[in-house]
């Protein structure tokens, strides 16, 4: 499940990303729409949204305060900000901020399905993008729920698609064909960013050395890993370890926090 907030005080930009919404994912929940970075930050006292999409038009650094606010209280938020026009300050801001995607009026379909794609992702949950268009009934919903569940238990371990097929008493063509038809990529590519996603996490958060968290992972060969790890992020594992250890924030909290 993902939780979005809304922050925009044009009601048609609110319904055009709703429609996305409906059209190509599912397993999603709104909170009650904000009509302004204040009034998103008033909400996320209260609520806990995974998904942030938050309308920055002609805004002062006051916006982005707010913006880092709610970040500090719900770390793993994704953000996407949309923009009246493109601004280059407020393109900047973003980057520092880490957020997902900066999108400029008016708002173009393919461009929020990519930019809401990614943050599900991000969010290491099932994007459940329809790229074909077709209606999701409710066993193909549990179907994906399986699978995603699946690989979420299991990523540490010798999985592919036979173990997948079996496991879910489907053939190993059909499933393949499902998960990459509802995912939004293939199986081999989802497992390899969700492992390279919790060795970010551990390379983090832990004392475990890189050749420790390969292993915790999945990956017993430490060349391969590495070589994956880098292709995943661009950095090595050694690299991002010396980069990233002890922080718990999201890069824009440091950012404000050093400009205020």
């Amino acid at each position: 499940m993902c939780r979005v907030l809304l922050a925009s005080p044009e009601q048609a930009d609110r319904v055009f990303l709703k429609r996305i919404f409906a059209e190509h994912f599912f397993n999603v929940i709104f909170f009650d729409d904000a009509l302004s970075a204040e009034e998103a930050y008033a909400r996320s006292l209260e609520q806990r949204p995974d998904m942030l999409i938050l309308d920055v038009s002609g805004s002062s650094e006051e916006i982005f305060q707010y913006k880092i606010n709610i970040v500090k209280r719900h770390p793993n938020v994704k953000v996407i900000l949309i923009d009246n026009e493109e601004n280059f300050k407020h393109i900047q801001t973003a980057i520092r901020c880490g957020a997902v995607d900066y999108l400029v009026k008016p708002l173009k379909a393919e461009e929020c399905k990519s930019a809401i794609h990614r943050a599900i992702l991000a969010l290491n949950q099932v994007s459940l993008l329809n790229y074909e268009r077709k209606s999701v009934t409710d066993t193909l919903k549990e179907s994906a729920a399986q699978m995603m569940q699946y690989v979420h238990e299991h990523y540490y371990e010798e999985i592919n698609l036979d173990s997948l097929a079996a496991f879910m008493h489907l053939n190993k063509s059909y499933v393949s064909r499902f998960f990459k038809e509802t995912v939004g990529m293939s199986f081999v590519s989802y497992v390899r960013h969700y492992r390279i996603e919790q060795a970010k996490k551990l390379l983090r958060t832990s004392d475990l050395s890189v050749t420790e968290v390969a292993e915790q992972v999945g990956y017993l060969d430490l060349t391969y890993f590495s070589r994956i790890f880098k292709k995943e992020s661009h950095y090595t594992p050694n690299e991002y370890k010396q980069v990233y250890q002890g922080e718990h924030v999201p890069a824009d909290i440091a950012f404000a926090e050093g400009h205020h």
